[in-house]
């Protein structure tokens, strides 16, 4: 206590985030990597070039990526992987022009 009698301020250290937004980011972060997921299902049907199959590829790490930082805790790392994998996702399922 200091002089006067009254007691300190407490002090709450900001470790991460709470449970709640936890499951929110979880939410969100799995909601992209469902739109990957689907794009890529719709990119299997199709004839795809070489380049287009090395987007496939580099969808798919992205989204393992993703899934690894999210395990670990680093939703922000998981969720920047994963909108990367739907935006090349998204490329990948628009039809030709």
């Amino acid at each position: 206590m200091r002089q006067g009698g009254s007691k300190e301020p407490s002090i709450q250290l900001a470790g991460g985030p709470s449970a709640e937004q936890a499951a929110q980011q979880r939410n969100a972060i799995n909601q992209l990597l469902g739109v990957s997921d689907q794009n890529l299902k719709r990119a299997a049907d199709m004839q795809l070039s070489a380049a287009q199959q090395d987007t496939v590829s580099q969808t798919r790490q992205f989204m393992e990526q993703s899934k690894a930082a999210m395990a670990a805790g680093d939703f922000e790392r998981a969720r920047t992987f994963a909108w990367k994998a739907q935006l090349l996702s998204e490329d990948l399922a628009k039809p030709e022009k």
